[in-house]
């Protein structure tokens, strides 16, 4: 998400409430789209080897020469291609009046064993310092990508035919400002939606498009006076699409309320269907750390049937610990089961991460301290979400950076990462680990043998 003080091209450098329109930003006319090779190309980190962790390759860093966070992945869907986003604050420029914190991209075509070289998704001179990213590919293994450029102009669109390797000029679809997008593609290729939030009070807004991408409408979808933020969404093989979202008042100091967005119709209407109030999230670990910060957003899953399954974080007590959520739908999101924990009780989560894939295959990720330190765990279900496999802990490195031990790492590093199924059925995961909220630190990978 993009927070008050990364306005001017850095993390958080204090405390802030809000994450709100801010009128330093200016809209600048000119966009120019390149891809370029990064000048730093990702080396491997040296690591101390890996708690066992059974039917998993073990966790990498990403570039321990950089300072990423906020990953997003996708993967081909006849083949062990992969494609990673991340958000990179100060590495090489893609030129001199290029953004300085960019979105980076890299494609593995062997499951996540070996990477071809980081690129710019975009160069974009001129333009507003980038966050957000996410990637979504389709049944024919085109490319979509969302990321934001600064709050103005925000929400930003660009689609690739050729495994990324050039991208369409990007397209603006967000609302005056905008924040936090949300990227869902139909298998084919024709419906893409965004949904983020914007002006006046974080309201929520889906842009969406049934060319592939080459037009767009925009719709607001509610008007109050909660701040809303989307954590995924997902298009049904019968073109239901559903978003999970949450919602803070202005000052993150109430209730936490989980709803979920859908439409039958391809985005003509919507509902707005409410699914849980937990109580405010806990206090932060990282000193100065601001308030909503484990606030975490949702995520949800639709099985080749349209089962869809939501995975979200909350506390049952005003700052206690939250657990892992998990609720299922058979009817497009319009009801939904009751709550059923997936995490331990008395561990604090903050993140999850959900994908589908054939009918029942639902897998999950989300983060929790039991140890002491800060994990992912992930689990999978074969019936929908109904029962859950035992948790494999992802972050299982035992030594790298410092902030890396063996009983895990010292703190999320910025507020979501993602899982997918590769053509070949395996798992794929990314995340961002620091020392603190304000870094420096790393985005990590995984993936299932």
């Amino acid at each position: 998400m993009l927070h008050t003080q990364e306005v001017a091209g850095s993390k958080p450098a204090a405390p802030t409430l809000r994450r709100r329109r801010i009128a330093a930003f200016t809209i600048v006319a000119a966009l120019a789209v390149q891809l370029v090779a990064l000048q730093a190309v990702a080396a491997p980190q040296k690591g101390r080897g890996h708690y066992p962790t059974p039917g998993w390759q073990g966790s990498t860093l990403w570039d321990h020469r950089q300072d990423d966070w906020e990953p997003a992945i996708a993967a081909g869907p006849a083949s062990d291609d992969v494609y990673q986003l991340g958000t990179r604050f100060y590495g090489p420029r893609a030129c001199g009046s290029c953004p300085n914190v960019a979105i980076v991209f890299r494609r593995s075509p062997d499951g996540g064993r070996t990477w071809r070289p980081d690129r710019f998704l975009c160069r974009c001179a001129g333009k507003p310092n980038q966050f957000d990213p996410q990637i979504e590919v389709d049944d024919h293994g085109t490319l979509y990508a969302a990321f934001l450029q600064g709050l103005r102009p925000g929400v930003t669109f660009m689609r690739s035919v050729d495994h990324g390797r050039t991208w369409t000029k990007p397209v603006t679809v967000g609302a005056g400002w905008s924040d936090k997008p949300v990227l869902a593609v139909s298998g084919d290729g024709e419906d893409v939606y965004i949904a983020f939030n914007g002006p006046a009070h974080g309201d929520s807004y889906i842009a969406q498009s049934h060319d592939g991408g080459g037009r767009w409408t925009t719709t607001k979808i509610t008007k109050t006076e909660r701040y809303f933020f989307a954590g995924g969404g997902v298009v049904a093989p019968d073109g239901t699409v559903t978003f999970a979202e949450n919602t803070f008042n202005q000052e993150y100091t109430g209730t936490v309320h989980e709803v979920v967005e859908t439409s039958s119709d391809r985005g003509k209407t919507w509902r707005v269907v409410p699914l849980d109030v937990t109580r405010r999230q806990p206090n932060c670990t990282s000193a100065g750390c601001y308030d909503g910060f484990y606030g975490t957003v949702p995520a949800i899953a639709g099985d080749a049937n349209g089962n869809l399954v939501n995975v979200y974080v909350g506390a049952t007590v005003a700052r206690g610990p939250q657990r892992a959520y998990v609720r299922r739908s058979s009817d497009g999101g319009l009801t939904w089961s009751r709550r059923e924990a997936i995490s331990p009780r008395g561990a604090n989560a903050v993140s999850s991460a959900a994908v589908g894939g054939g009918p029942g295959d639902i897998r999950v990720w989300y983060m929790d301290d039991r140890t002491g330190k800060f994990n992912v765990w992930e689990r999978d279900s074969a019936d929908g979400g109904r029962t859950w496999s035992p948790v494999a802990r992802l972050s299982n490195a035992l030594g790298g950076p410092s902030y890396v031990s063996g009983r895990g790492f010292g703190e999320v590093y910025g507020d979501y990462g993602e899982i997918d199924i590769t053509g070949r059925g395996k798992t794929v995961a990314t995340w961002g680990e620091a020392g603190s909220l304000y870094g420096p630190g790393g985005v990590w990978f995984n993936s299932s043998r």
